[in-house]
């Protein structure tokens, strides 16, 4: 067997398959095997039917066809795994050579013709008249209309086939053999604990009266507060009661500060802008004001720093233990974080340093399912894809590009990292998909039996989570084997901030790939947090 395979730009290849006329006789040889096996003939038992009996009982077409579709099957299947080519859509078989390449590039033209025709005959129906339908019909079917193709099979003599089709495409990979990353490492200061000390005595301080008239830095205030837009009117907006700890946090304006040495009755007024990278794209860049009725205020008692302190925190004997315990946690995150790093570092070289030629049906369907999902994440929060595009200034073509862009380095990682671990000899097993399974579910808060059924019943899911297995053993191997240089995390940041100034506006390119920042607090604030958030309403 020869095989001939030809790459036409795409992912489109052609296989060409030539057999000579052994190949083809001891096709026949095994078809007529098979037919003599499974018996059935009078006076013959399985497996020793002449082949001249097999004739009587079964006709030449048939036994060609028998012969065609076992031949192609076993044939073309050892030719596409031997070249390693899989392909995306229906296979369909042509007998004989494939034409040269100027025929090839004349089909593609005519092609391209003939459904330009049809379009403009479906742009004007009814004018074509009965002749030429009858012609059209005589055109596609043949005189007698047989849709079947003559098999040119024929025992002992040479026969060729090809097949035309789009395959999985094949990137050029990067050389990883002497990577070199940079870890950002942080040991956590003093400092670091003590100001998550001081979040839990802010946390857990008393409301206590004062005998003073005006308020001060630390103090609790409850206000009517209403933020007013630079194109609303005052009278539009209704307020709301919040309560604001002078400061304890960021306000809208520094309002709390604005409230220092003010009494009961007063209307504070502070105007702002709000930040561009604000989570709501629709308020970016706009100027507003917050106003504030006060309507009562009182002092608050911090806790002492005691051992007490620490236990009624938690499972801590002492103040020395809850410093201890939060160093620890703290250093985790730190670790976490420089972890993460190595990963997307790893990821970004990988996405630089693969060339990958990609069919442009895989590109668009990605794009336009990548543009769906964002408008129904915008939906939820209460926008449309046009709000979205306004806000940031884009035009609607200009942000479904930016969603194939990254729609484009999606797919260009998913090919990339498949072929690695086929490169590399990576293979997950159900161990390693059941530990992204618990990472989903701690992710999630939801429960690990709840993520297996869904894995269990959503085929998507359950490839998501076997590609996000391969990515992270993939990956360790690859930082495994990189050469890995530590650097204090401050200088590592500061090189990072140099080089998205130097790209520009310091964001992120389309298609950019990034992997989100752990970021853990200590049990004891979290937990003092969460506790404290039940008793508070959301202040602006």
């Amino acid at each position: 067997m020869e095989v001939d395979v030809r790459e036409l730009g795409g992912s489109k290849v052609t296989v060409h398959v030539s057999l000579d006329a052994s190949e083809v006789k001891s096709a026949f040889d095994r078809t007529y095997q098979r037919l003599s096996d499974r018996g059935g003939i009078k006076g013959f038992r399985p497996g020793k039917v002449p082949r001249t009996i097999v004739d009587r009982y079964y006709d030449a077409d048939g036994i060609r066809a028998i012969t065609y579709e076992a031949l192609i099957e076993d044939r073309l299947e050892a030719a596409l795994s031997d070249h390693k080519l899989r392909p995306i859509d229906q296979i369909s078989i042509e007998q004989g050579a494939p034409p040269d390449e100027d025929q090839a590039l004349a089909d593609t033209i005519r092609a391209g013709l003939t459904q330009a025709d049809d379009a403009a005959d479906a742009e004007t129906p009814g004018e074509q008249d009965a002749g030429d339908e009858a012609a059209d019909e005589e055109h596609e079917c043949g005189p007698d209309c047989d849709h079947e193709p003559e098999l040119l099979l024929v025992e002992g003599e040479p026969f060729e086939f090809y097949t035309t089709f789009t395959a999985y495409p094949r990137p050029t990979l990067p050389d990883l053999s002497a990577l070199k990353l940079r870890r950002p490492v942080a040991e956590v200061t003093d400092e670091q604990v003590d100001e998550q000390i001081e979040r839990l005595r802010q946390i857990n301080a008393e409301e206590v009266e004062v005998e003073r008239d005006t308020i001060e830095d630390g103090d609790q205030v409850v206000a009517d507060v209403k933020v007013v837009l630079e194109d609303e009117d005052t009278g539009e907006v209704e307020p709301t009661s919040e309560e604001i700890v002078i400061g304890q946090r960021q306000y809208l304006g520094e309002i709390d500060r604005q409230l220092i040495g003010h009494t009961p009755g007063d209307i504070v007024e502070a105007e702002f802008v709000y930040d561009d990278d604000h989570p709501d794209e629709s308020l970016r860049g706009k100027s507003a004001r917050i106003i504030a009725e006060i309507d009562s205020f009182s002092g608050r008692q911090l806790p002492e720093l005691t051992d007490e302190f620490a236990q009624s925190l938690g499972d801590y004997q002492s103040l020395e233990e809850l410093r201890s315990s939060i160093r620890e946690q703290l250093q985790a995150a730190a670790d976490e974080r420089a972890e993460e790093e190595l990963r997307s570092q790893v990821l970004r070289q990988i996405l630089e340093g693969t060339q990958v030629e990609l069919p442009e049906e895989f590109v668009e369907s990605a794009a336009a399912r990548s543009y769906e999902q964002l408008g129904r994440e915008l939906q939820q929060m209460g926008m449309t894809a046009a709000d979205f595009a306004e806000a940031g200034g884009l035009s609607d073509e200009e942000l479904r590009e930016n969603q194939r862009a990254r729609a484009l380095g999606t797919l260009t990682l998913h090919f990339a990292m498949e072929a690695l671990g086929e490169q590399l000899g990576i293979e997950i097993d159900e161990a390693d998909i059941t530990a992204e399974l618990m990472r989903v579910a701690e992710e999630s808060g939801g429960d690990l039996q709840f993520v297996q059924q869904a894995a269990m019943v959503q085929p998507n899911f359950a490839e998501e989570m076997e590609e996000r297995a391969l990515r992270r053993k993939l990956i360790a191997r690859v930082i495994a084997g990189a050469q890995v240089e530590d650097v204090p995390a401050e200088e590592y940041a500061a090189e990072q901030d140099g080089a998205e100034a130097a790209d520009g506006n310091g964001t992120a390119e389309p298609g950019a790939v990034t992997e989100p920042e752990a970021v853990t607090e200590p049990d004891a604030v979290t937990e003092a947090e969460d506790a404290a958030a039940d008793q508070e309403s959301e202040t602006p």
